[in-house]
């Protein structure tokens, strides 16, 4: 088949959870065009190369720059609808070109055909706002979720990681939704956990370079072995003092690596990695990225289940919240990425 494959640009964990979901497509001889922008767009270039074809194009005016993620929302709301219009006639060009006998969509409202071929993504099908708002906004995306047979999920019906990002809605149907199972481009590997505590830094470059003067500071009183990367893709330099090893940036396999070697991660609450964590089997201590209010609900959720411990950046103090964190034992997954990209094509079929 030929194949229409949108991915979200805002953050990498789209593109990088989209990755073992557009390899099954591939392996089963379909050809897959994408449609993207950014350094969303650039990781799946370095990644599938001349295997795909690809489209550059923006698919939200982008609000996430504020500490006051739910101040800006408001104040960004008709900046970023005329973008899903202007985004709209854009990818719609290209998909009335193509011809495609699938649209599968990655979080991106813009991108669908008719709607008995058209598939969209999605582990946040509501917004954690006041309930007045949340319920208008919910509405509002089951609106646009009408463009499409069907919503995939990339979480449990049970046991779930998202919590109510995704389950006890109230406008969609449920038999409209296959909760899939998690999604890594992360593999779990056969190597020795060698790093005693690996502490990926991201978020938005103000927020990211005060949590990792904050960090450096107080892991070097950490007796252990640790290993730190920025997130930083400007910059590529290695430092090595004391017990701290740190990198300004990694690539993914690199990432990858360092995962697996950890017997203990300090990381973002972002979802896909979340995911991630789930298909190492690995403990973490949670810092949501400040104002961003699904990292914030996800480190709430997930401490309340018992699976993470989470701290505010502001709180954080790694000793003690390390000891915490260890205490917990972790998402164990029903099933992990190969089982529920199997159950994606079954659910696209």
């Amino acid at each position: 088949m030929k194949i229409l494959f949108g991915v979200f640009e805002l953050g990498l964990g789209h593109a990088t959870r989209c990755t073992p979901l557009i390899e099954i497509l591939l392996s089963k001889k379909h050809e897959v065009h994408i449609i993207s922008t950014g350094r969303s767009l650039n990781i799946l270039k370095e990644t599938f190369k001349e295997k795909c074809v690809y489209y550059d194009i923006c698919g939200i005016h982008s609000f996430y720059n504020s500490n006051f993620f739910k101040t800006n929302f408001a104040i960004h709301i008709n900046s970023i609808i005329k973008s899903l219009k202007k985004a709209r006639v854009e990818s719609k060009l290209v998909i009335d070109k193509g011809k495609f006998d699938l649209v599968i969509s990655d979080c991106r409202y813009d991108i669908f055909d008719k709607v008995e071929n058209s598939f969209l993504i999605n582990h946040q099908l509501r917004l954690m706002a006041p309930i007045g708002c949340e319920m208008i906004i919910e509405k509002y995306l089951n609106s646009m979720m009408n463009n499409y047979s069907k919503i995939i999920v990339p979480d449990f019906e049970t046991s779930s990681l998202s919590g109510r990002l995704s389950h006890g809605l109230r406008y969609i149907a449920k038999d409209k939704i296959d909760y899939i199972g998690i999604l890594s481009s992360v593999k779990k590997l056969n190597l020795k956990e060698d790093v005693d505590i690996f502490i990926s830094l991201s978020g938005p470059e103000k927020t990211r370079l005060k949590l990792e003067k904050k960090i450096i500071s107080q892991a070097l009183n950490l007796n252990e072995k640790v290993v730190i990367t920025g997130g930083n893709p400007d910059k590529h330099e290695t430092k090595k003092f004391e017990n701290i090893t740190y990198y300004s940036y990694l690539k993914t396999k690199e990432q990858q690596n360092l995962m697996n070697r950890a017997k203990f991660l300090v990381i973002r609450s972002g979802y896909t990695t979340i995911m991630e964590l789930a298909e190492l089997n690995k403990k973490a201590l949670l810092i949501p990225s400040p104002g961003q209010t699904e990292q914030e609900y996800l480190g709430d959720y997930l401490e309340e289940k018992k699976y993470f411990h989470h701290i505010s950046q502001s709180k954080i103090n790694l000793i003690k919240d390390i000891k915490v964190a260890r205490k917990l034992d972790g998402f164990v997954p029903p099933w992990t990425t190969n089982e529920s990209v199997k159950k994606f094509i079954k659910a696209i079929s």
